[in-house]
């Protein structure tokens, strides 16, 4: 499999390093202007020089993937950037009309099966209150995580509830339908999610740690081995 890279951070970093371990080629890297990398680089503003490949991997920003989705490039792409998750998403479904993509907040399937359990345990635990936990290293800089967002949308695509982001100006009492939302940012934690249910004399955890980062890379190349062998369309672990 030839992969090119969108944006060359330290999480695509990992995709070209376990890639090659495993057997496939990177093509080249997109880059917003040109400087020195390990693999051929290509500008945003040179897209139609890109080199024949079989799909393209983004860990990026909205800066690197919105033009990306924007140009007339048809290769497959698996999208991991989930800043501007909304224009993304929109860019991508016209995307699929000519190619089959692939989007998510998070890489790993673990994460995935976490939502899913979520979506399963809310209608069950409706006396219950529920929070929202994510815990990151001192250098992220979007908060909450994406991974959290979509925790989020899972569970109030289940109940209808009210996101409370941060409490430190607030005196009242808890709303039951309330949510809420604590971030906790610190060392070198790569990513730890969980959600809280609490009830009368009882709460119910359930909880992902990410050990390393590589679970998101490895993740990013399943998607693209799969995908490549798919008909046009958009994808995500639902329907993959």
């Amino acid at each position: 499999m030839k992969i090119i890279l969108n944006g060359y951070g330290a999480m695509n970093e990992r995709v070209a390093h376990l890639a090659e371990k495993r057997g496939h080629e990177i093509a080249g890297i997109i880059l917003s202007k040109k400087k020195s990398a390990p693999y051929p680089v290509y500008t945003l503003d040179k897209l139609e020089m890109l080199p024949e490949a079989d799909v393209i991997i983004d860990f990026s920003n909205p800066a690197l993937s919105i033009p990306l989705l924007k140009s007339d490039v048809d290769i497959p792409i698996v999208m991991a950037t989930t800043g501007e998750k909304e224009s993304i998403i929109e860019l991508l479904e016209l995307k699929s009309v000519h190619s089959p993509v692939f989007f998510s907040a998070n890489m790993s399937y673990g994460v995935h099966v976490l939502t899913e359990l979520v979506k399963y345990a809310v209608p069950l635990l409706t006396n219950m209150d529920i929070e929202l936990i994510e815990r990151h290293h001192n250098k992220k800089v979007d908060a909450p995580s994406g991974t959290l967002v979509k925790l989020l949308d899972a569970i109030t695509s289940e109940r209808s509830l009210n996101p409370i982001y941060d409490r430190a100006d607030i005196h009242t009492p808890r709303n039951k339908d309330d949510i809420g939302i604590s971030v906790v940012r610190g060392g070198t934690i790569v990513g730890e999610h969980e959600i809280l249910f609490a009830g009368h004399d009882e709460t119910i955890q359930i909880t992902h740690q990410a050990l390393s980062k590589d679970i998101f890379a490895n993740g990013s190349i399943d998607v693209a081995e799969k995908l490549i062998q798919k008909e046009k369309g958009y994808y995500t672990f639902e329907n993959l």
